[in-house]
């Protein structure tokens, strides 16, 4: 199958997404498949055999429209899958076209504010609309800038009105995110849900007692400052954090250590490659994943149980789907320092219990490799091909 991917990067950087991009085209090149990627920014890092071609979308919308018809044309795919919201002008021109799928990683297909949530961290569950505007500042959920808010409402709007109306396939990695779909008028046939994956370990190491891994990009939500806290609870035992990623709280993090006593402990060594990221997760007693808000999928989470490690996190979201409390590591429902401290207090004080739901996190990880993620796109692939030669016949 001809299979062209469309992303703002063509590379590994900026979020799991992008990552999620490389190593799907990646899979489906070593599958024999012929794939191709239109990118937005940046340079493409990809195997040599996959084709790439960059429009630059700050070009006049009229301009990018006919850069991307033009690549699409040039490349013929058999199937188009977009994980892009910067070209939906030209989607109405392709989607008519060619069988085509929208990957939405996160709620701002659907939410102006990004992530449904309000300034306590309350979920939300109310449709894009009028109200919208106005709980920006009653609940918080907006930005600070009224102009800015507006054209952030637009977008979504223009967003869901192309969804609608071009009648688009969503793929998603969670139940939670589907349901996001539905409260906003989204037919349920049309949203599937394709859990992501992790990469096989490809290293192995001694396990350090006391290393705390929590890979996350440097932002409040991702709660890294809320961690430093619940570990500087924990007196008892040695503890050393390592979190992988960059981000702007990284001043703030640096000062939060400093102020804690704990800046000794405290290792941020900024975005690595993932095989580095996979060295830590190898030598780690335990993962955490302290993001605050409710999160759309989480690959950190499936990264535990790929290496066998035990993961401690908040609640909410997606992690309800790819952690088993009690098995796989431990759930925290109450999103404060103090909580999360009992829990990393709980295993780090016992290595033994920390193998047991390591090795029992290997084996649910059987569900999460990058085959069966591989084998359900592709099977979706074929069933909206098979929809759209109907609809044309």
């Amino acid at each position: 199958m001809r299979i062209l991917l469309i992303n703002d990067i063509a590379r590994y950087g900026n979020g799991g997404g992008n990552r999620v991009v490389v190593e799907t085209l990646e899979g489906l090149h070593a599958r024999g498949h012929t794939v191709g990627c239109i990118f937005h920014s940046g340079t493409a890092e990809l195997s040599p055999g996959i084709w790439t071609r960059h429009v630059d979308d700050r070009q006049p919308q009229e301009t990018v429209r006919r850069a991307m018809l033009d690549a699409i044309a040039e490349f013929q795919p058999d199937f188009i899958q977009s994980h892009s919201t910067q070209v939906l002008e030209s989607y109405r021109d392709w989607a008519p076209r060619y069988p085509t799928a929208q990957f939405a990683h996160d709620e701002s297909w659907f939410c102006a504010g990004g992530n449904r949530v309000d300034r306590s961290l309350t979920h939300c569950h109310r449709a894009h609309g009028i109200a919208c505007l106005a709980l920006n500042y009653a609940i918080g959920c907006g930005g600070k800038s009224p102009v800015g808010n507006l054209k952030r409402w637009l977008r979504v709007g223009e967003r869901i009105q192309v969804g609608h109306a071009q009648k688009i396939e969503f793929q998603v990695a969670s139940n939670f995110m589907r349901q996001g779909f539905l409260e906003n008028g989204f037919p349920p046939e049309r949203i599937e849900v394709i859990p992501l994956y992790a990469s096989a370990p490809t290293v192995a190491s001694a396990t350090e007692p006391g290393l705390i891994v929590a890979p996350a990009r440097l932002f409040f939500h991702k709660g890294i400052a809320v961690l430093l806290e619940a570990l500087h609870t924990v007196k008892d035992t040695p503890w050393r954090l390592v979190v992988p990623g960059n981000g702007p709280e990284k001043p703030h993090l640096e000062a939060l250590a400093q102020r804690l006593g704990v800046a000794d402990r405290l290792l941020l060594p900024g975005e690595l490659h993932p095989d580095d990221v996979a060295r830590w997760y190898a030598r780690s007693q335990l993962v955490a994943f302290p993001v605050l808000r409710a999160e759309p999928f989480g690959l950190v989470g499936v990264e535990a149980l790929a290496h066998g490690k035990p993961i401690v996190a908040f609640a909410g979201g997606a992690v309800d789907e790819w952690l088993w409390p009690g098995e796989t590591g431990l759930k925290v429902d109450e999103k404060s320092p103090a909580a999360l401290g009992r829990a990393l207090r709980e295993l780090l004080m016992d290595p033994q219990r920390c193998d047991a739901m390591g090795r029992a996190a290997q084996i649910r990880y059987k569900q999460f490799t990058l085959d069966a993620y591989l084998d359900r796109l592709l099977r979706h692939f074929e069933q909206i091909r098979e929809q759209f030669s109907a609809t044309r016949s």
